[in-house]
Protein backbone atom coordinates (compact mmCIF):
# COMPACT_ATOMS: atom_id res chain seq x y z
CA UNK A 1 0.00 0.00 0.00
CA UNK A 2 2.64 2.42 0.88
CA UNK A 3 4.71 1.34 -2.26
CA UNK A 4 1.63 2.43 -4.25
CA UNK A 5 1.23 5.65 -2.71
CA UNK A 6 4.56 6.96 -3.24
CA UNK A 7 4.39 7.28 -7.00
CA UNK A 8 1.58 9.69 -7.41
CA UNK A 9 3.51 11.67 -4.06
CA UNK A 10 6.82 11.81 -6.43
CA UNK A 11 4.37 13.31 -9.34
CA UNK A 12 2.76 15.87 -7.03
CA UNK A 13 6.20 17.18 -5.73
CA UNK A 14 7.64 17.35 -8.82
CA UNK A 15 5.01 19.49 -10.33
CA UNK A 16 4.97 21.43 -7.31
CA UNK A 17 8.56 22.06 -7.72
CA UNK A 18 8.21 22.84 -11.67
CA UNK A 19 5.33 25.80 -10.93
CA UNK A 20 8.14 27.00 -8.13
CA UNK A 21 10.35 26.93 -10.78
CA UNK A 22 8.25 28.94 -13.22
CA UNK A 23 6.68 31.24 -11.01
CA UNK A 24 10.58 32.13 -10.95
CA UNK A 25 11.12 32.26 -14.06
CA UNK A 26 8.11 34.39 -15.07
CA UNK A 27 9.21 36.65 -12.27
CA UNK A 28 12.36 37.49 -12.85
CA UNK A 29 11.68 38.39 -16.95
CA UNK A 30 10.32 41.56 -15.88
CA UNK A 31 12.53 44.88 -15.70
CA UNK A 32 9.88 47.70 -14.61
CA UNK A 33 6.63 47.17 -12.44
CA UNK A 34 4.02 49.98 -13.02
CA UNK A 35 0.84 49.54 -10.98
CA UNK A 36 1.08 46.09 -11.01
CA UNK A 37 1.85 46.20 -14.44
CA UNK A 38 5.06 44.57 -15.47
CA UNK A 39 7.37 45.16 -18.27
CA UNK A 40 9.80 42.53 -20.09
CA UNK A 41 13.33 43.56 -21.56
CA UNK A 42 12.50 42.91 -24.60
CA UNK A 43 9.94 46.12 -23.98
CA UNK A 44 12.28 48.36 -21.71
CA UNK A 45 14.72 47.93 -24.79
CA UNK A 46 11.60 49.15 -27.19
CA UNK A 47 11.99 52.09 -25.29
CA UNK A 48 15.49 52.59 -25.11
CA UNK A 49 15.62 52.20 -29.03
CA UNK A 50 12.85 54.42 -29.55
CA UNK A 51 14.71 56.93 -26.84
CA UNK A 52 18.27 57.02 -27.40
CA UNK A 53 18.79 60.11 -25.89
CA UNK A 54 17.27 60.10 -22.69
CA UNK A 55 19.10 59.37 -19.84
CA UNK A 56 18.24 56.15 -17.53
CA UNK A 57 16.29 58.17 -15.28
CA UNK A 58 14.22 60.41 -18.10
CA UNK A 59 13.64 57.33 -19.85
CA UNK A 60 11.54 55.56 -16.58
CA UNK A 61 9.97 59.03 -16.18
CA UNK A 62 8.93 58.43 -19.88
CA UNK A 63 7.81 55.53 -19.32
CA UNK A 64 5.53 56.05 -16.27
CA UNK A 65 4.03 59.16 -17.87
CA UNK A 66 2.92 57.33 -21.18
CA UNK A 67 2.24 53.80 -18.88
CA UNK A 68 0.00 55.63 -16.56
CA UNK A 69 -2.27 57.33 -19.59
CA UNK A 70 -2.79 53.74 -21.21
CA UNK A 71 -4.05 52.63 -17.93
CA UNK A 72 -6.22 55.46 -17.19
CA UNK A 73 -7.41 55.26 -20.61
CA UNK A 74 -8.30 51.43 -20.44
CA UNK A 75 -10.49 52.40 -16.85
CA UNK A 76 -11.96 54.92 -19.48
CA UNK A 77 -13.13 52.07 -22.07
CA UNK A 78 -10.93 53.25 -24.26
CA UNK A 79 -9.23 50.75 -26.79
CA UNK A 80 -5.62 50.84 -25.90
CA UNK A 81 -2.81 49.14 -26.65
CA UNK A 82 -1.02 47.74 -22.84
CA UNK A 83 2.11 45.86 -23.92
CA UNK A 84 4.76 45.66 -26.04
CA UNK A 85 3.49 42.19 -26.84
CA UNK A 86 0.25 43.43 -27.50
CA UNK A 87 1.66 46.18 -29.57
CA UNK A 88 3.62 43.81 -32.00
CA UNK A 89 0.49 41.97 -32.51
CA UNK A 90 -1.37 44.52 -33.54
CA UNK A 91 1.23 45.49 -35.64
CA UNK A 92 1.59 42.67 -37.63
CA UNK A 93 -2.38 42.59 -37.64
CA UNK A 94 -3.13 46.27 -39.80
CA UNK A 95 0.06 45.86 -41.51
CA UNK A 96 -1.49 42.79 -43.24
CA UNK A 97 -4.50 44.47 -43.75
CA UNK A 98 -2.86 47.63 -45.18
CA UNK A 99 -0.96 45.15 -47.93
CA UNK A 100 -4.50 43.69 -48.67
CA UNK A 101 -6.06 46.98 -49.03
CA UNK A 102 -3.30 48.16 -51.60
CA UNK A 103 -3.62 44.84 -52.99
CA UNK A 104 -7.78 45.73 -54.01
CA UNK A 105 -6.76 49.08 -54.47
CA UNK A 106 -8.37 50.61 -51.22
CA UNK A 107 -8.19 53.49 -49.99
CA UNK A 108 -5.05 53.23 -46.92
CA UNK A 109 -5.88 55.58 -44.38
CA UNK A 110 -2.65 56.69 -41.97
CA UNK A 111 1.09 54.82 -43.23
CA UNK A 112 0.75 51.99 -45.68
CA UNK A 113 3.05 50.11 -43.56
CA UNK A 114 4.27 50.73 -39.87
CA UNK A 115 6.95 49.72 -38.28
CA UNK A 116 7.08 49.51 -34.17
CA UNK A 117 8.30 52.50 -33.21
CA UNK A 118 5.96 54.61 -35.09
CA UNK A 119 2.69 52.39 -34.74
CA UNK A 120 3.59 52.59 -30.82
CA UNK A 121 3.26 56.55 -30.92
CA UNK A 122 0.24 56.52 -33.06
CA UNK A 123 -1.75 53.96 -31.09
CA UNK A 124 -0.50 56.26 -28.37
CA UNK A 125 -1.72 59.32 -29.33
CA UNK A 126 -5.43 57.79 -30.39
CA UNK A 127 -5.56 56.43 -26.85
CA UNK A 128 -4.49 59.85 -25.07
CA UNK A 129 -6.61 62.05 -27.94
CA UNK A 130 -9.40 60.45 -26.27
CA UNK A 131 -8.74 60.32 -22.90
CA UNK A 132 -8.22 63.91 -23.03
CA UNK A 133 -11.78 64.48 -24.58
CA UNK A 134 -12.90 62.64 -21.59
CA UNK A 135 -10.91 64.60 -19.33
CA UNK A 136 -12.34 68.23 -20.94
CA UNK A 137 -15.90 67.59 -20.33
CA UNK A 138 -15.02 68.17 -16.76
CA UNK A 139 -14.41 72.40 -18.05
CA UNK A 140 -17.42 74.61 -18.22
CA UNK A 141 -18.19 77.93 -19.77
CA UNK A 142 -17.85 79.07 -15.83
CA UNK A 143 -14.63 78.42 -15.34
CA UNK A 144 -13.49 79.81 -18.46
CA UNK A 145 -15.37 82.97 -17.51
CA UNK A 146 -13.78 83.29 -14.30
CA UNK A 147 -10.60 82.36 -15.87
CA UNK A 148 -10.85 86.03 -18.00
CA UNK A 149 -11.18 87.99 -15.39
CA UNK A 150 -8.97 87.08 -13.31
CA UNK A 151 -6.37 87.29 -16.38
CA UNK A 152 -7.70 90.15 -18.52
CA UNK A 153 -3.98 91.28 -18.96
CA UNK A 154 -3.59 88.21 -21.32
CA UNK A 155 -6.40 89.24 -23.68
CA UNK A 156 -5.26 92.69 -25.00
CA UNK A 157 -4.86 93.38 -28.01
CA UNK A 158 -1.33 94.09 -29.15
CA UNK A 159 -0.48 97.86 -29.23
CA UNK A 160 -1.30 98.76 -32.47
CA UNK A 161 1.80 101.38 -34.25
CA UNK A 162 2.23 102.82 -37.04
CA UNK A 163 5.62 102.98 -38.81
CA UNK A 164 8.18 103.85 -41.07
CA UNK A 165 10.99 101.11 -42.39
CA UNK A 166 12.96 103.44 -43.49
CA UNK A 167 16.46 101.55 -45.17
CA UNK A 168 19.24 102.98 -47.19
CA UNK A 169 23.25 103.50 -46.40
CA UNK A 170 24.39 102.46 -42.51
CA UNK A 171 25.85 105.91 -42.47
CA UNK A 172 22.49 108.08 -43.70
CA UNK A 173 20.18 106.48 -41.31
CA UNK A 174 22.16 106.73 -38.42
CA UNK A 175 22.58 110.60 -39.21
CA UNK A 176 18.26 110.28 -39.57
CA UNK A 177 18.09 108.92 -36.15
CA UNK A 178 20.04 111.75 -34.18
CA UNK A 179 17.34 114.00 -36.03
CA UNK A 180 13.93 115.43 -35.30
CA UNK A 181 12.20 114.16 -38.23
CA UNK A 182 8.65 114.63 -40.05
CA UNK A 183 6.50 112.15 -42.14
CA UNK A 184 7.38 114.55 -44.90
CA UNK A 185 11.23 114.35 -44.61
CA UNK A 186 11.07 110.77 -44.53
CA UNK A 187 9.20 110.55 -47.29
CA UNK A 188 10.98 112.99 -49.49
CA UNK A 189 14.14 111.93 -49.12
CA UNK A 190 16.00 110.48 -52.02
CA UNK A 191 18.54 108.53 -50.18
CA UNK A 192 16.17 106.15 -48.23
CA UNK A 193 13.81 104.12 -48.98
CA UNK A 194 10.87 104.90 -46.13
CA UNK A 195 7.89 102.37 -46.28
CA UNK A 196 5.28 102.49 -44.33
CA UNK A 197 3.92 99.73 -41.96
CA UNK A 198 1.60 98.86 -39.26
CA UNK A 199 2.24 96.23 -36.23
CA UNK A 200 -1.42 95.04 -34.97
CA UNK A 201 -3.27 92.40 -34.05
CA UNK A 202 -4.27 92.08 -38.03
CA UNK A 203 -0.91 92.18 -39.35
CA UNK A 204 1.10 90.43 -35.86
CA UNK A 205 1.04 86.57 -37.81
CA UNK A 206 3.30 87.97 -41.00
CA UNK A 207 5.82 89.52 -38.16
CA UNK A 208 6.11 86.52 -36.46
CA UNK A 209 5.92 84.72 -39.75
CA UNK A 210 8.79 86.91 -41.58
CA UNK A 211 10.56 89.39 -38.98
CA UNK A 212 9.93 88.02 -35.59
CA UNK A 213 13.72 89.35 -34.30
CA UNK A 214 12.20 92.95 -35.11
CA UNK A 215 8.92 92.62 -33.62
CA UNK A 216 10.27 91.96 -30.32
CA UNK A 217 12.28 95.59 -30.62
CA UNK A 218 9.07 97.44 -32.72
CA UNK A 219 6.44 96.14 -30.16
CA UNK A 220 8.05 98.17 -27.10
CA UNK A 221 8.60 101.33 -29.71
CA UNK A 222 7.15 104.64 -28.65
CA UNK A 223 6.00 107.35 -30.65
CA UNK A 224 8.54 109.93 -32.33
CA UNK A 225 11.01 106.88 -31.15
CA UNK A 226 13.67 105.12 -33.85
CA UNK A 227 14.10 101.46 -33.29
CA UNK A 228 17.95 99.96 -33.33
CA UNK A 229 19.43 99.32 -36.52
CA UNK A 230 18.95 96.27 -38.12
CA UNK A 231 21.40 94.69 -41.30
CA UNK A 232 22.23 92.66 -44.27
CA UNK A 233 24.52 92.16 -46.71
CA UNK A 234 22.98 94.46 -48.88
CA UNK A 235 21.15 97.31 -46.88
CA UNK A 236 20.42 98.84 -43.26
CA UNK A 237 17.36 99.65 -41.74
CA UNK A 238 15.49 100.99 -38.90
CA UNK A 239 12.06 101.88 -37.97
CA UNK A 240 10.66 104.70 -36.84
CA UNK A 241 7.30 105.17 -35.08
CA UNK A 242 4.48 107.52 -35.89
CA UNK A 243 1.82 106.58 -33.61
CA UNK A 244 1.14 103.96 -30.88
CA UNK A 245 -2.56 103.42 -29.66
CA UNK A 246 -2.86 101.50 -26.79
CA UNK A 247 -4.54 97.77 -27.17
CA UNK A 248 -8.10 97.26 -26.62
CA UNK A 249 -9.50 94.14 -24.26
CA UNK A 250 -11.20 91.34 -26.38
CA UNK A 251 -13.93 90.13 -25.85
CA UNK A 252 -15.15 87.30 -24.09
CA UNK A 253 -16.61 85.60 -26.68
CA UNK A 254 -13.79 86.45 -28.88
CA UNK A 255 -11.18 84.42 -26.90
CA UNK A 256 -13.49 81.87 -25.08
CA UNK A 257 -12.39 79.12 -27.60
CA UNK A 258 -8.73 80.05 -26.78
CA UNK A 259 -9.65 79.92 -22.77
CA UNK A 260 -10.90 76.51 -23.24
CA UNK A 261 -8.57 74.61 -24.60
CA UNK A 262 -5.49 76.28 -22.51
CA UNK A 263 -7.90 74.76 -19.01
CA UNK A 264 -8.27 71.75 -20.78
CA UNK A 265 -4.46 71.23 -21.90
CA UNK A 266 -3.60 72.39 -18.25
CA UNK A 267 -6.52 70.44 -16.68
CA UNK A 268 -5.29 67.39 -18.32
CA UNK A 269 -1.41 67.86 -17.75
CA UNK A 270 -2.63 68.36 -13.70
CA UNK A 271 -4.51 65.09 -13.63
CA UNK A 272 -1.36 63.31 -15.77
CA UNK A 273 0.90 64.73 -12.90
CA UNK A 274 -1.54 63.44 -10.02
CA UNK A 275 -1.23 59.70 -12.03
CA UNK A 276 2.13 59.58 -12.21
CA UNK A 277 2.71 60.38 -8.75
CA UNK A 278 0.26 58.05 -7.29
CA UNK A 279 2.00 55.39 -9.03
CA UNK A 280 3.32 52.37 -7.62
CA UNK A 281 6.97 51.88 -9.58
CA UNK A 282 9.35 49.37 -8.62
CA UNK A 283 12.92 48.89 -11.05
CA UNK A 284 14.61 46.41 -10.56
Amino acid sequence: MKAKLKRPIIILLFGVILLILGLSWWNSQWIMRINGQKMTEDEYSFYQKSNPRLSERALQQKIVEEKVQLQQAEKQKIDVILDYKSLKRELDKINQENEQKIKENQVVYGLRKYDERTFYRYSLSLAVNELEKKEAQEITARMARSYYKKHQSEFKEINAKELYRVSGKQTTIEQLRKEAVTQEQLTERSDVDAESVSLNETTLRDWIKYREVELSVVNDLKTGNWSGMFENADKSWSYYCLSDQAGELQSFETVKEKIVLKLEKDHYQAKVKKWVKQAEVEVK
